[in-house]
């Protein structure tokens, strides 16, 4: 998996339907030839097993397998784009992946020193600049109610962001790159402060139970990009080994 950094200008070109904002994100961009791949497939089809047991069961048939693979994929590549990151920038074995609790199907990451990183997924289909820069359909960053507010939660500590330039439709094609852009995302301070962040039901795109849960959201244009978040990261006492933009 490859990083790229890059920035987003959401005025380049004029557009009076965007906000007036420069966004600092990550290209991620994954051969799908690539040997580890297949290692991201296992681990989607083992999820889809543990999260819809009764679709994902032995006489599941190849075409519908797929789909529940393809369905999962969007985490799985998400978590594993985010830990490959922190890990180049700020050192080997900063973060480590967890266990799923509940079919919720989130993804969390841990930081070596205990702070949790929820990671969504999105698939936008006007492109990652329209979810980004578009003033009335801007995308969310998301995290679940509960995990703020119920004391029987796992506290997170911070809710990344990533958004797809791949379709789901196309992210097993053998023939293409799958393209992911991790954005940013909002501290739990954040989540908290109502003067930016508000509760939606809704059923996240990349929840493959597909449930209507509560959450509570940050428009993207007034969360974290990655620059956010690296700066995040320092503050945590992570020093970045690598050139920052």
């Amino acid at each position: 998996m490859a990083f790229y950094f890059e920035k987003i200008i959401c005025q380049d070109p004029k557009n009076t339907n965007n906000i007036n904002r420069e966004y600092l994100v990550i290209k991620a961009v994954l051969n799908n030839n690539e040997t580890m791949l297949e290692n991201f497939k296992n681990k989607a089809w083992d999820l889809a097993k543990q999260v819809n047991p009764h679709k994902a069961n032995d006489s599941t048939n190849q075409r519908d397998k797929e789909n529940l693979i393809r369905d999962a994929m969007g985490g799985v590549l998400s978590e594993s784009a985010w830990y490959h990151y922190i890990n180049l920038v700020f050192g080997e074995n900063t973060v480590s992946f967890t266990e799923m609790t509940d079919t919720s199907a989130q993804i969390d990451l841990m930081l070596n020193n205990g702070k949790t990183i929820e990671i969504r997924s999105s698939f936008p289909r006007n492109g990652v600049k329209f979810a980004l820069c578009n003033e009335r359909y801007n995308f969310r960053n998301i995290c679940k109610y509960s995990n703020l507010y119920k004391p029987s939660e796992i506290d997170k500590d911070f809710f990344g962001c990533v958004l797809f330039q791949t379709s789901k439709a196309n992210i097993l094609d053998p023939n293409s790159d799958i393209v992911l852009y991790l954005i940013g995302g909002s501290t739990k301070e954040m989540m908290r402060n109502d003067q930016i962040a508000y509760e939606d039901n809704l059923v996240a795109e990349d929840d493959i139970t597909e449930t209507k849960t509560k959450y509570r959201v940050i428009d993207l244009k007034n969360a974290l990009d990655m620059d956010g978040f690296n700066q995040y990261m320092i503050d945590l006492g992570y020093t970045p080994n690598i050139e920052l933009p």
